[in-house]
């Protein structure tokens, strides 16, 4: 038997379980020289309490044993192991197909006859400390992976509270606003912001960064600083969306960009400009809620190339009373429900005409789940509404 044992590249820390003494002995002996350490108890009961208070990698369990026999004791042992894989072998002289089935319906993993053959005993020693130090590097990775994934986790925690306290501006409860924004992940690649400027003209912007989750979030932060820091200054839309660009251009790498659609509303004068780079059309609707005008992107996202003055200009609008503007990402008329079908710009439009004033927010967040059911959209989801001056001063809005 000597000539035979090669000591294992995996030791092992083993508990052989059985009654009679010599057994005990031998294979303690035997599993020595191959460098494992090893345990002894002379029963189920002992082994039990030895498996409650150590900890080992490998049991050599025998069944036929007084206070309590191998089955039963592997039954407690895997019920202490919890998710952590300790591999039972049972090692006995009943050798019957019911016996095997009966070990293994217990828990065990394998099943050795007696008397024991010791060159078959190395063997599933070598062949267990392989998949044993496998099944440690496996619970290692999950460890680690486990660890990463709470660290973007708290990242992301930390990413959405900045934004959430970017995004917490007092333009944004001005009651000619109503917003919607649904994250596809934890934080969201949508933006809007809104605030007047001194001399009262109402100034609104919807951002969409590429992607969606933290890295599209980063992308939205500086244009957040430079709309509110600009409008506060008093500068015109033009000027805002070129230096908004400029800013973009030096900080986003080239596979980055931000699709945006910004608006002016004066209300002495009823005029409105719009500038859409990238974004899906921003609708004009009437005061019965029907589509007055389609103002369709005209311009690259923000971010691609450097503006020239025409890539600044604006589209100059003259609203109705009662009309309202709405603003959207895509995410909103691409979400598809389980049967591919994506919610699409005609279901908006028909939602928005069939709402009432103050309630087309809610009206079209309705349709939506419905449309969706159990699926999820794949993309941040954002509506943005903005009523003109005289709808503005006669109608509540809902909380958004």
């Amino acid at each position: 038997m000597s000539n035979q044992v090669v000591a294992s590249k995996i030791p092992l820390k083993v508990l052989v379980v059985d009654d009679t003494a010599t057994n005990r002995q031998i294979v303690a002996a035997f599993l020595k020289k191959l460098g494992h350490d090893v345990v002894l108890a002379e029963d189920g009961a002992q082994a039990v309490k030895k498996f409650q208070r150590d900890s080992f990698d490998l049991v050599l369990m025998d069944v036929m044993m007084p206070v309590m026999d191998g089955y039963e004791a592997t039954r407690w042992i895997k019920a202490v192991c919890g998710d952590r894989w300790v591999p039972v072998v049972f090692l006995s002289a009943l050798d019957k197909d019911e016996n095997l089935v009966a070990g293994l319906n217990a828990g065990g993993d394998d099943y050795l006859s007696k008397p024991i053959n010791f060159v078959v005993l190395q063997a599933k020693m070598r062949s267990l400390g392989r998949a044993i130090e496998g099944n440690r590097r496996l619970a290692d990775a999950r460890l680690r992976l486990q660890a990463y994934r709470d660290h973007q986790e708290a990242e992301n925690a930390l990413a959405a509270d900045i934004l959430s306290r970017q995004l917490k501006r007092p333009g944004l409860s001005d009651p000619a606003l109503a917003s919607w924004i649904a994250p596809a992940a934890g934080v969201s690649g949508d933006v809007i912001a809104a605030a007047r400027a001194a001399t009262g003209e109402l100034f609104v912007m919807l951002a969409d960064a590429t992607g969606h989750g933290l890295a599209a979030s980063i992308s939205t932060l500086p244009l957040l600083t430079l709309f509110y820091e600009m409008v506060g200054r008093g500068m015109t839309l033009p000027e805002i969306v070129a230096r908004i660009n400029d800013q973009l251009c030096q900080t986003l790498p080239p596979s980055r960009f931000v699709a945006a659609a910004l608006l002016v509303i004066d209300e002495r004068s009823g005029r409105a400009e719009v500038w859409v780079g990238g974004l899906p059309p921003v609708l004009l609707l009437a005061a019965d809620g029907t589509v007055a005008r389609v103002l369709d992107s005209q311009r690259v996202p923000l971010g691609i190339v450097a503006f020239d003055d025409e890539m600044s200009q604006v589209e100059c609008i003259d609203m109705a009373p009662g009309s309202e503007f709405v603003l959207l990402s895509d995410g909103l008329i691409e979400a598809t429900n389980a049967a591919g079908e994506p919610f699409g710009m005609a279901r908006l439009q028909a939602t928005l005409a069939a709402a009432p004033p103050g309630r087309r927010l809610a009206a079209v967040q309705t349709s939506l789940l419905l449309h969706l059911g159990e699926a999820e959209p794949h993309d941040d989801v954002t509506l943005l509404l903005v009523t003109g001056p005289a709808a503005a001063d006669n109608t509540t809005r809902p909380a958004a």
